[in-house]
């Protein structure tokens, strides 16, 4: 099991409120949303499609770049298809089938299968 994390403190980037979803998940073959908002959190997945931010009231909390931590997918394209929000973590689908969780509190990430 490979766990890491990336930590930046500074200014946050701006994000679109448009593309922030009121729903738990986001399936980009989809929906044009790039983010989630629970418990005034944003979870945004980058412009590089690797990367999820989690932003505070417009300030980055943690972020993580999912595919360097667990490596690129054997199948399908090195970016984020799905995100799905669970009570305590953010449930990831990269590639085809590869599939990781962010520990939504600090920002660990874990592949998981």
């Amino acid at each position: 099991m490979l766990t890491f994390m990336v930590t930046q403190s500074g200014i946050a980037q701006k994000f679109n409120d448009a593309l922030i979803s009121k729903n738990s998940e986001i399936n980009f073959a989809k929906t044009q949303k790039r983010g989630i908002k629970k418990n005034n959190i944003v979870y945004y997945v980058e412009n590089d499609l690797q990367t999820i931010s989690a932003y505070k009231r417009s300030k980055l909390k943690w972020q993580t770049n999912v595919i360097s931590v667990c490596g690129e997918p054997k199948k399908g394209e090195p970016q984020i298809r799905y995100v799905g929000y669970n009570s305590n973590k953010l449930l990831i689908v990269i590639g085809k089938h590869h599939f990781a969780e962010i520990d939504i509190n600090c920002g660990t990430t874990t592949l998981v299968g």
